[in-house]
């Protein structure tokens, strides 16, 4: 995959794991700015004007938007390397606000749908997922519909205020500084 159009696919996992459950909490904001300053985990991309786009097309889309992430991870032809760096920042997403929450524990499930690096390989790059994350289902076509069509059963996303996420984004990048 071309590293420009990873990178965008690595920052739209963040922001996707982000908004799943319905709320933006301040810490993984903050984890993405430390992720794409630190890590330089996004290339070149400017991620506060990127988080803007995002956040007004999710409030456009709605969950429309979190399943065109799904479709675009499942035709990315990914490499195992970077099925484990999408299962990263995933995680990293997840755990910022030291609290999982159910929606984040479904969304994560069908991502693993998505991807065909094994189990063992990402409890052996990962192993806190276990106790969170990881089960002993067969990925049956059946299976892996009905675990989407139940996420997004009855699942309507918020309208998140795009001004208090970039006034969190602007002081992140301030201390950053």
């Amino acid at each position: 995959m071309s590293t420009p159009t990873f990178h965008n696919l690595l920052l739209r996992t963040a922001f996707s794991f982000m908004t799943c459950d319905g709320h933006i909490d301040k810490k993984e904001v903050v984890s993405i700015m430390q992720m794409a300053q630190n890590k330089h985990t996004f290339g070149d991309i400017e991620i506060d004007q990127e988080l803007e786009k995002m956040l007004k097309k999710i409030n456009l889309k709605g969950t429309e938007y979190l399943k065109d992430y799904f479709r675009k991870v499942h035709k990315a032809g990914l490499t195992d390397e970077e099925q484990l760096q999408i299962i990263q920042i995933a995680a990293d997403v997840i755990y910022a606000d030291l609290e999982v929450k159910e929606d984040e524990v479904k969304f994560l499930r069908v991502l693993r749908t998505m991807l065909n690096v094994s189990d063992s390989v990402i409890l052996t790059q990962f192993p806190q997922l276990a106790k969170d994350f990881m089960w002993e289902d067969e990925f049956t076509d059946s299976y892996v519909q009905e675990l989407y069509s139940n996420y997004f059963k009855n699942k309507e996303m918020p309208i998140f205020d795009v001004s208090d996420v970039m006034d969190i984004t602007q002081d992140v990048l301030k201390d950053m500084n």
